[in-house]
């Protein structure tokens, strides 16, 4: 009985069960268009529109970064150096500098002690002059000894060497007066004007180079001075061997700065190569992060007209040159013995300056016309 009760009762509740049991749910149907309210309908009605204006934002900001980046650091592909544009405005113009040639006269003093206060001797004379257009640049050294008409002040001239331009027009009531002279002194016998100048001693460059992490120079012959000094005080010896050397400020000075056993042309060569070791070393990816050790070295050091933005933007136009589009010669190529004079002066053959320029600077007429100044100042062979 309780078997039958059991299994009716049972049954009767499967068969209430089954009446009461929901139906199978089905999944909703995705709505369309015309069931979306009207806020949503008009995002969907343009979604192109809407992605695009997303985008624009992420495309400034990667634009951007790349001019800025590529101001200071090329990026290198398939052998060449490229640069992102900023349409209608150059490199240049952005730091204020020439959209044009412009030249920086490069003045390396050798300031000891005694001298601190007073007119100092000129060590090295360097011309930079940056095509900006071009993205060229070239370097000129003028040996020290070179004849040239120089100015004495109310108008007089006197034929003496190029350096001695600095220490004649030495004032203590004008700190620019010397080095106002040097540059007319260029302008007047080679036709080359000067828009900028920088003026350091050998302890100021020495800075800048360690600040740099140094530079690397391939040594031809060894040589050196057991005698050395920057200072007629503290004796350092400086040696150097055959083949590549990286050298640290001091020794890179002394390198570019010794003497014994070797001619001032060797000198002028030697200094080149510490130049072009401080720009390779600075133009590499890698010298990012040394760049505010060494613009503090650089503008706690040197004498400049150079605004901060000019400087700038000096240093990104040469960043993104380097080495390999940058020409270094010396019209020490050019010079001969003076025979005539007193003292141990050189004089500058006209036709070789003329070419030696005119390859330095890419420059023909600039060439011919320094040659045809040397000529009419009488300072020729």
């Amino acid at each position: 009985m309780f078997a039958e009760w059991g299994t009716g009762t049972l049954n009767t509740r499967m068969e209430h069960d089954s009446e009461q049991a929901p139906p199978s749910l089905e999944p909703p149907a995705p709505p369309t268009l015309d069931t979306l309210p009207p806020n949503l309908r008009r995002w969907e009605e343009r979604p192109s529109r809407a992605r695009w204006w997303l985008a624009i934002p992420i495309a400034l900001g990667v634009y951007f970064f790349l001019v800025l980046f590529t101001i200071v650091q090329p990026i290198s592909a398939l052998g060449m150096s490229l640069s992102v544009p900023i349409p209608g405005v150059s490199t240049a113009q952005l730091f204020g500098l020439p959209d044009r040639p412009f030249t920086v006269m490069i003045v390396g003093l050798d300031i000891r002690p005694s001298q601190e206060g007073g007119p100092a001797r000129t060590d090295s004379i360097l011309l930079l002059r940056v095509d900006p257009e071009e993205n060229r640049a070239g370097i000129l050294s003028i040996p020290r000894d070179s004849m040239m008409l120089v100015p004495l002040g109310g108008g007089t001239y006197t034929a003496d060497r190029i350096n001695t331009a600095y220490v004649y027009n030495w004032s203590p009531d004008d700190p620019n007066a010397s080095t106002e002279a040097l540059a007319a002194t260029i302008e007047d016998n080679l036709g080359i004007k000067v828009d900028y100048h920088v003026v350091f001693d050998q302890r100021d460059a020495a800075s800048i180079i360690d600040a740099a992490g140094g530079v690397t120079v391939n040594v031809t012959a060894a040589f050196g001075q057991d005698d050395y000094s920057d200072d007629d005080v503290n004796v350092v010896p400086q040696f150097f061997d055959a083949g590549e050397q990286h050298l640290d400020g001091y020794s890179a000075v002394a390198y570019g700065r010794i003497r014994e056993g070797t001619s001032d042309f060797d000198r002028i060569r030697r200094q080149q190569q510490v130049a072009e070791g401080l720009v390779e070393e600075l133009s590499s990816i890698t010298s990012m992060r040394k760049l505010p050790g060494v613009w503090d070295a650089y503008s706690d050091g040197v004498e400049t007209n150079l605004s901060t933005r000019e400087n700038a933007g000096l240093f990104a136009i040469l960043k993104r040159i380097g080495t390999e589009r940058m020409v270094t010669k010396s019209l020490g190529d050019a010079a001969v013995s003076c025979t005539s004079c007193s003292a141990a002066l050189i004089q500058l053959l006209p036709e070789e300056t003329a070419r030696i320029i005119a390859e330095a600077f890419g420059d023909e007429g600039l060439g011919e016309e320094a040659a045809r100044l040397l000529v009419n100042a009488g300072v020729t062979p």
